[in-house]
């Protein structure tokens, strides 16, 4: 894939439509940017999550009312993925009758409870724990809001979203190496319950930073050979890129996440191999002695890197690889527990939210400390176990649409004259920041904050831009 220059292509007279669509890029951009500022935490206690909410939801009413006509289909699998998702979540909220709720597996415990106190049993949901099945309801709010903004943008305006996205990891990236320079005490952490002597950004745990800093890889690479930017030249985006590239990397060591260090090399590795040619190509469009010298930087960056790696103090996650012990792993050791709460109460599930009571209540003695697990650290496990059969089939169609788009992207070629190059490699880069998102959740659970579930439905767009270029009718075109 290359990408070739179109400065001199006309551009075309920008229709009502496209302005509108303008105005509604830069309401979506105020909602990244809530994400980000009150969106890094995932625990239900915590009081950003009522900021975050709220404000998508206002920000949404802003965006319906200053968009242009919304265009649903290009979108329709990931909004019905979504409707579907919370119609599940809602319907494990509705109160059964007692010869229903006590017939379902794991609620033995629970039925003992009204015959001690002296009462009939009462009419109860699935959802062993209701209000935190309706925080996790609510806390569909943030992406569904995204996601319906999305439909109210043309195909050239969500790409160009990998700017501000680019720039909030970016910042976050330069917050968590000042978090780091600031000690356990800086001021520039805003949660109250997170990792204090990693570089977090704008997120309270270290492997959700890690992994938001790993998707920057592949956001680079789109933004570097993309035309979507009308401000900077290619030339000056790859310069760029490489500076942001290197500040990234020196953030990742700085988290102390392991699991991050395996997710930023996936990153690195998928980027290179899916966007190597095309940042080749514009390498080769450079004057010699300027190509030269971007090839110099990039070896005497890694090499530099390489050394304070070993070297510094303050690349945690280094230090923490090696002094690893799987044996002594809260989460290894948690397995066993995890696996039987699975069994008990498949194939209902707890409800969503209620993975921390049923945990708890199956919690041995030899696990108990002053820490507790609030979550199951295997989204995969905890979707199980929350969600029963219904969250695994709906955890594979997810699979299944993001394989398929993942394939047509790989296979994609600009031979249609709707599809531009950029709208494959969006559609490259996307399905890429989902498979990170997917590796990533197997040791953690970074999808249940607000901003990574955001970064995550951008990056579902992306994945079927191509398809919104052709349903639309409106070519990707660099403005």
């Amino acid at each position: 894939m290359s990408y070739s220059k179109s400065t001199a292509r006309a551009r075309p007279e920008p229709t009502p439509a496209d302005r509108a669509s303008r105005r509604a890029f830069w309401v979506l951009s105020a909602m990244l940017v809530l994400a980000a500022l009150f969106g890094g935490a995932s625990r239900a206690d915590e009081s950003a999550q009522a900021v975050v909410r709220a404000g998508m939801a206002a920000l949404l009413a802003v965006l319906v009312l200053v968009g242009r006509p919304a265009e649903w289909r290009s979108l329709r699998l990931p909004l019905l993925f979504v409707a579907v998702l919370a119609l599940v979540m809602a319907a494990m909220l509705v109160p059964l009758p007692p010869q229903m709720w006590t017939a379902l597996p794991g609620r033995a415990l629970f039925a003992q409870a009204a015959p001690l106190a002296g009462l009939p049993q009462p009419w109860r949901p699935l959802a062993i724990a209701p209000p935190l099945g309706y925080n996790a309801l609510f806390a569909l709010i943030p992406p569904a809001a995204v996601l319906i903004g999305l439909v109210f943008l043309t195909p050239a305006d969500r790409l160009r979203l990998a700017g501000p996205v680019l720039g909030l990891i970016v910042a976050s990236a330069v917050l968590g190496v000042a978090q780091v320079s600031g000690g356990a005490d800086s001021a520039l952490r805003w949660y109250a319950v997170t990792n204090r002597e990693s570089g977090v950004g704008f997120f309270a745990n270290r492997n959700h930073q890690a992994l938001f800093l790993a998707a920057g890889f592949p956001i680079l690479a789109l933004w570097a050979g993309s035309g979507a930017d009308r401000w900077l030249t290619r030339e000056l985006r790859v310069w760029l890129a490489g500076g942001f590239g290197l500040l990234l990397v020196v953030a990742l060591l700085t988290t102390g996440s392991r699991a991050g260090l395996i997710v930023g090399a996936i990153a690195l590795v998928g980027t290179i191999a899916l966007h190597g040619a095309a940042l080749l190509a514009i390498l080769r469009r450079m004057a010699p002695r300027l190509r030269w010298m971007v090839l110099g930087g990039a070896v005497a960056g890694v090499v530099a890197l390489t050394a304070v790696a070993l070297a510094s103090p303050q690349a945690r996650s280094i230090v923490r690889l090696f002094t690893l012990n799987i044996a002594d792993d809260t989460r290894v050791k948690a397995l066993p527990t995890l696996q039987r709460v699975f069994g008990t109460y498949f194939p209902s599930g707890t409800g969503f939210g209620g993975f921390e009571p049923a945990f708890r209540a199956a919690e041995p003695d030899e696990l108990l400390r002053l820490t507790y697990l609030n979550e199951a650290h295997n989204d995969y496990l905890q979707l199980a176990i929350e969600g029963g059969a219904v969250g695994l089939a709906l955890l594979a169609a997810f699979i299944v649409w993001w394989g398929i788009g993942a394939v047509a992207a790989l296979r994609m070629r600009a031979g249609h004259a709707a599809i531009a190059e950029e709208a494959i490699a969006a559609a490259r880069a996307g399905a890429l920041v989902i498979l990170l998102v997917m590796v990533a959740s197997a040791a953690d659970y970074p999808i249940r904050t607000p901003l990574m579930m955001v970064l995550t439905v951008i990056a579902a767009a992306w994945t079927v831009l191509p398809r919104a270029s052709v349903d639309t009718g409106v070519p990707l075109y660099d403005r």
